[in-house]
């Protein structure tokens, strides 16, 4: 018998009849076609070809497979079928729009609705149809928007061909010379809401999971933010569902989406490239999650300009002219033929273990072979970008674009003996020109401000692959331009920022040969902690496994109730050094009594609120209880064979950081405070955000020979509030002092 939760997911009724029929490619695909009246109209194209509806207020897109409903005014796409069923969530307003949409255009009767690509003119392989909004620089158009409105002109097309499984969509936002200054506020994107049916969420490996719920998450008590929902019932019941949660960097994750359970259907985003993303390799944002009602349909999301963990930046100056193409995106869908079904004992298991529930292992395999199945779709769209069929708009073909490749070499003098030269999960890319990143510099990006560097950039492409451990790259499809080259890997501290500009031609490869990496030291190694990978998943619960639970820094005080003490030599940073460094919880009210493990324990660790004492109208909730804490201060201990001279350098690189600093002190004496960046990690619960490096010099004679301690303080706040480690070291320097002063050497 299935579950209540399982039921309560049960908004689309009946369809597993219309869904049983799989993907697999079709004997005879019918064409594709499409068709614009004034009134609507209905007809049997001939052939064999599929049923076309027309209406004066959308367009439909229709090839046997999968059939779009278009707004004419909006762009948004309002439905979408697969076999016949709408898999769209109809419960929440807008189900597929663009963030920015042109219809403000209609003011100014300057706002179009055409057939771009005219199936009729190619034998039915491909329909495209536009809608397109022209504001002369002086009509906002979506002014309520996050950050608000944007004065450039926005067209927004949708595409389908002959037996695609899906339908494509992208945006081309125009300004031209004689607008004034325009932006685009903090975040633009494109949603898709799915029905209810859905209840699989598959990010990436390791949120690859059963969803709450959307009762459960909307009658939850609001914990911190509204964001963030503890549940009282359901499978993750003592649990506390964040939507942001399903973070991800979108360079490593080409198709993400929702799955149904009992349908055996799966929705998907694929983006075939990064290179209209903004801020490059290294971005992290938001993919899926529910709305924030109380009965909500999960939602599908691809930021093309992310507000989350840094954001992104784009301004454009009265005078200039610019374009970006957004897309094209791909709505894949697919289903399953064969699947496997649950048994009576696997249910009864399930049901008994809601709070830290044991997921039926049919349901894992099931949405798994709909999600491997949506990656081999996003390998097959990668090989076919860019697109031959987009055309009209600032968009090179393959044969107007250039490869770049080369090896980095790397040269670390003043590494210690015997590391390796070589350069694991090398990644490389080509951005807008970064004035204030130097060569072989520790950051991301530039400097703060107007112009905040690549992994800020939301105005311009950037183009990223991945190397080999030799150094050899191949930069693939870069359009042409001007760029600067970037490049990080696993065990380097930093990243190389090549100081010399490249420009790329239509057509024409290029081999830049090798180009040396030198990277920043102060001295030599005195010891190191964790891996310099951009990642905290050597530290305790930084592992893929753990580190996206919501609540480490609560738990932190559980793992930790003296605080961390690190031996050098001794102690194991898997187990010895947490991934991050926050307040230390004082009130240990938010645990469970009925949990087991509460410290350790995945889900069910919460203790159960009451909506009639914590309102949803109230945003806070029990965390005004519970989410603050004392100063935190973790002690490195390490030994000095001799009573150094000349200064040190502590080199602290982070994944993230929020609203907090971090206090220093050499055996009791305080040399310094970094102030990170911040960047959301905590608040927004995740490991990696943009990348940032922190040196902390002082005067080596502050060390001695024997035992000596390094202090790292976090101060009393929010619990949220902190750092989240990457890698840490300490290098000596015994030829120059603190100042820069040249020590003499010994007569």
């Amino acid at each position: 018998m299935k579950s209540s939760f399982i039921s309560s997911l049960r908004h689309v009724t009946a369809l597993a009849s219309l869904f049983a029929v799989s993907t697999a490619i079709y004997a005879a695909d019918p064409p594709v076609t499409i068709s614009e009246t004034a009134h609507d109209t209905t007809r049997e194209v001939p052939a064999g070809g599929p049923l076309v509806t027309s209406h004066n207020t959308y367009w439909v897109l229709d090839n046997g497979i999968v059939k779009a409903i278009i707004n004419k005014k909006t762009g948004e796409l309002e439905s979408l079928f697969y076999k016949g069923t709408d898999v769209a969530g109809h419960d929440q307003g807008a189900v597929g729009p663009w963030e920015h949409d042109p219809s403000g255009a209609a003011a100014a009767n300057a706002l179009t609705s055409s057939i771009s690509i005219d199936p009729s003119k190619n034998g039915g392989e491909r329909a495209e149809v536009s809608v397109k909004g022209v504001t002369g620089g002086t009509i906002t158009l979506t002014p309520n928007a996050p950050g608000g409105g944007t004065n450039f002109d926005l067209e927004i097309r949708y595409a389908m061909g002959r037996g695609d499984s899906g339908v494509y969509t992208y945006a081309i936002f125009s300004h031209p010379a004689s607008y004034g200054a325009g932006r685009i506020g903090s975040e633009s994107r494109f949603i898709f809401r799915v029905n209810q049916s859905f209840d699989w969420i598959s990010v990436d490996a390791d949120r690859n999971m059963l969803a709450a719920g959307p009762l459960n998450w909307g009658t939850g008590v609001v914990v911190h933010a509204k964001e963030q929902r503890l549940m009282s019932q359901g499978p993750y019941k003592n649990s506390v569902e964040h939507k942001y949660t399903y973070n991800g960097v979108q360079y490593k994750i080409p198709a993400y989406g929702w799955s149904s359970t009992s349908e055996h259907v799966g929705v998907w985003f694929i983006n075939p490239t990064i290179e209209y993303l903004s801020g490059g390799a290294g971005k992290k944002e938001l993919q899926t999650h529910y709305g924030d009602n109380d009965n909500p349909d999960p939602i599908l999301l691809d930021y093309w300009k992310g507000s989350h963990y840094g954001g992104s930046d784009l301004n454009v100056a009265a005078g200039e002219e610019w374009s970006k193409v957004v897309g094209p995106i791909f709505v894949y869908v697919n289903s399953l033929d064969k699947f496997e079904t649950p048994t009576d004992k696997d249910m009864a298991t399930f049901n008994a273990s809601f709070g830290n529930p044991i997921v039926p292992k049919a349901w894992q395999d099931n949405a798994t072979a709909l999600w491997q199945d949506a990656l081999k779709q996003a390998a097959t769209e990668k090989a076919k970008w860019p697109y031959d069929w987009v055309n009209g708009v600032d968009y090179p073909h393959k044969n107007e674009r250039a490869n770049v490749s080369g090896q980095i070499v790397l040269n670390d003098p003043l590494a210690p003996p015997g590391t390796s030269t070589k350069l694991p999960h090398l990644t490389v890319g080509l951005a807008y020109p970064d004035p204030a990143a130097g060569n072989g510099g520790g950051g991301q990006g530039g400097g703060r401000g107007g112009n905040r560097g690549w992994a800020y950039d939301a105005k311009h492409y950037e183009f990223w692959n991945d190397g080999s451990e030799d150094g050899k790259f191949t930069i693939t499809e870069v359009r042409p331009g001007n760029y600067q080259l970037h490049a990080w890997a696993d065990g380097v501290l930093g990243t190389l920022n090549y100081a010399t500009n490249i420009t790329v031609e239509a057509g024409k490869n290029i081999d830049l040969g090798k180009l040396e990496w030198k990277p920043v030291r102060y001295g030599t190694q005195v010891w190191d902690i964790g891996y310099a990978d951009r990642s905290a998943r050597e530290f305790l619960k930084g592992d893929g496994a753990n580190y996206w639970l919501w609540g480490w820094p609560l738990r932190y005080a559980l793992l930790f109730p003296n605080d961390l003490t690190y031996t050098v030599g001794k102690s194991d940073p898997a187990k010895d050094w947490f991934f991050e460094e926050v307040p230390h919880a004082t009130d240990l009210s938010f645990v469970n009594p009925d949990a087991k493990d509460p410290a350790n324990q995945r889900f069910g660790w919460v203790k159960a609120e009451s909506l009639d004492q914590y309102p949803q109208t109230d945003t806070t909730g029990p965390w005004r209880i519970y989410g603050r804490g004392r100063a935190t201060t973790w002690t490195i201990k390490f030994n000095m064979d001799k009573n150094p001279q000349g200064y040190a350098a502590l080199r602290i690189a982070l994944d993230g950081a929020d609203g907090s600093s971090l206090a220093i002190a050499v055996n009791g004496a305080d040399v310094g405070t970094l102030r990170p960046l911040g960047t959301n990690a905590l608040r927004y619960n995740t490991d990696s955000t943009v990348w940032q490096e922190l040196t902390q010099t002082f005067d080596a004679a502050l060390l001695k020979k024997g035992e000596n301690t390094i202090t790292l303080t976090v101060p009393t706040g929010e619990v949220t509030s902190g750092v989240v480690y990457d890698y840490l070291r300490l290098e000596l320097n015994e030829s120059y002092k603190v100042d820069g002063t040249r020590i003499a050497a010994a007569p």
